[in-house]
């Protein structure tokens, strides 16, 4: 059968454009694709989104725990939303603010305690007037930092649903303060209410398994009382016995410039041993916080009874709360904490 060649023509453009169609349908979703993939991946290295409560001063642990902090949010493993400090003194807040400024996050916020609760334990200044005069910071006193309660309702209220884990490694005055706030400008909900939606975890570095008489605890059991009881959203305790075995601290005399205010508060302890290396506990709970389990610890279940000396007890019935347990050899964590603890600030 005769073809006019006009027809043919005709056909070959159609089929031309049937593939340029098809390339230009593929480049597409391509871009697409890779839009998406970018997306994920931004949201994913923003990290655990962390509130981290400690009781600098006391001991150097806390400022291990800060340091190892600031290197997984320089991975994009944490953002740090705040920090906060519990106690009663004009110097911890600015000690903080210190070594946030020395890693280079000089505008984190700092909350501090404006509270009157007379703890059931010495508080020592063994580094915080140090570092809060000797190296630069924004807050140069307590006095200047706000309101820890009402910072913690003002940033869990800017925070997408169930996306903060809060990290305490000090007394749980603050917390138990936070359970008992009302509303205020930052939310119309109460401080319950605001944990139960905002709140994904809570770490606390206290207590010990299966009973102890733990320092953090003791010193605020009415605090830790009602925070064990009341807590709205899981929480995971490592104990004394996690941190404990595990050393760290003296490669901070021999990797880190005398100019380093972790390794300041290091020289300041006189708990070190003679190897000039403290327990790990503070910076254990700040690691899982981050990571998770991995292959450094499993998990237990059961009920912590705290009685209003400070001394705990768990139990495998009622309310579910949390625990880790050693995994990891002791000599790999130490590795994985220390290099953390000596690695510089950057720029």
């Amino acid at each position: 059968m005769y073809t006019p060649k006009s027809l043919d023509f005709g056909n070959e453009v159609l089929y031309q454009l049937r593939i340029l169609n098809y390339e230009l349908m593929r480049v597409i979703l391509l871009i697409l694709l890779i839009a998406v993939s970018y997306n994920t991946f931004s949201q994913k290295t923003k990290g655990e989104k962390i509130i981290l409560d400690t009781d600098f001063g006391n001991d150097c642990d806390d400022t291990g725990a800060l340091a190892i902090l600031h290197q997984m949010a320089y991975k994009g493993e944490a953002e740090i939303l705040a920090t906060m400090y519990p106690m009663n003194d004009e110097w911890g807040a600015a000690a903080i603010d210190a070594v946030n400024t020395y890693y280079g996050k000089p505008n984190i916020p700092v909350g501090t305690y404006r509270g009157s609760y007379e703890y059931k334990g010495k508080h020592n200044d063994f580094y915080n007037s140090k570092l809060a005069t000797s190296f630069p910071n924004d807050l140069k006193t307590g006095k200047n930092a706000p309101d820890a309660v009402l910072l913690y309702r003002k940033i869990l209220s800017s925070q997408p649903d169930k996306s903060v884990t809060i990290v305490v490694v000090g007394p749980q005055r603050l917390l138990a303060d936070l359970l008992l706030s009302k509303p205020d400008s930052s939310s119309r909900l109460d401080g319950v209410a605001l944990i139960k939606k905002k709140v994904k975890q809570l770490v606390s570095m206290g207590a010990e398994y299966p009973k102890g008489d733990e320092w953090n605890i003791k010193i605020c059991p009415d605090g830790a009382k009602l925070v064990a009881e009341q807590w709205p959203t899981p929480v995971v305790y490592a104990g004394f016995e996690i941190g404990k075995p595990i050393m760290t601290g003296e490669r901070l005399f021999t990797e880190t410039p005398e100019t380093n205010p972790v390794r300041v508060a290091f020289e300041t302890n006189p708990g070190l041993d003679e190897r000039k290396n403290r327990h790990s506990w503070d910076q254990t709970a700040v690691l899982f916080a981050v990571r998770g389990v991995k292959d450094y610890w499993t998990m237990g279940t059961g009920q912590i009874q705290i009685e209003v000396d400070g001394k705990n007890t768990w139990t495998s019935t009622g309310k579910s709360r949390h625990y880790l347990i050693t995994k990891k050899p002791v000599a790999d964590m130490k590795k994985i904490i220390e290099d953390m603890m000596v690695a510089p600030p950057k720029p």
